[in-house]
């Protein structure tokens, strides 16, 4: 019952799977508007360097939309589109922003909060490099890519904001910071599983592929 509820719900997104041109404007022009926001922070940035790489990502998610290929097996259901979208978003619960202030509470962790961003946000540049024309936010298959960092790893992208969401969560600690990382973590790890049935599906070989490369 809940399912059909759910699904009823994911109308529009299915809409908005199917008719990829329009998903494309609509995702570039998120990212684009999302830089431009970000314009704001700059100066608030003790490392200037976390902005440029933030930034850098949001471009290429920009590019990625405009340059991806078409859906061969695209989004469909509350679990294919509404769910990942929303599983996406639960990082910014984490971040300052002027609809939500997040205090600073563990100043002394700085630095290992800013390695970890590091970290998370170049694995998430180079997995986005790679991914490129296959690049999705919902659960769609496009094409299979095994190439690069995703040679070592399935999903570097959840990797990548695993350790980012971690760097965020803790120089931003509070308990309710750690539920919202631990069901960030939750979430994309279902989310990953979900997508790699419909990989599993459309393109044979990743099975063997998910065989010999380790899930993250």
């Amino acid at each position: 019952m809940l399912d059909k509820l759910f699904n009823i719900l994911a109308i529009p997104f299915n809409w908005l799977s199917r008719w990829d041109l329009i998903g494309r404007i609509i995702g570039g022009l998120f990212f684009t508007y999302w830089i431009y926001y970000r314009f704001g922070y700059l100066h608030s940035y003790s490392m200037p360097l976390l902005w440029y790489l933030e930034n850098t990502q949001f471009l290429l998610f920009i590019i990625a939309y405009i340059t991806r290929l078409k859906a061969v097996d695209r989004a469909v259901g509350f679990w294919q589109t509404i769910y990942p979208l929303g599983t996406a978003m639960l990082p910014f619960a984490l971040s300052p922003y002027s609809f939500k202030p997040a205090p600073v509470t563990q100043p002394q962790l700085q630095s290992l909060c800013v390695l970890l961003l590091i970290i998370g946000l170049s694995i998430q540049i180079v997995g986005v490099f790679y991914l490129r024309r296959s690049f999705s936010i919902m659960t769609e298959a496009r094409e299979l890519v095994t190439k690069g960092i995703y040679r070592f790893m399935r999903h570097p992208m959840y990797i990548g904001s695993f350790f980012g969401a971690l760097g965020i969560g803790l120089y931003r600690f509070s308990f309710f910071n750690m539920f919202i990382f631990l069901t960030f973590v939750l979430c994309q790890s279902y989310r990953a599983s979900r997508e790699e049935l419909k990989l599993i599906k459309n393109f044979p070989a990743y099975n063997q592929y998910r065989k010999r490369v380790w899930w993250f």
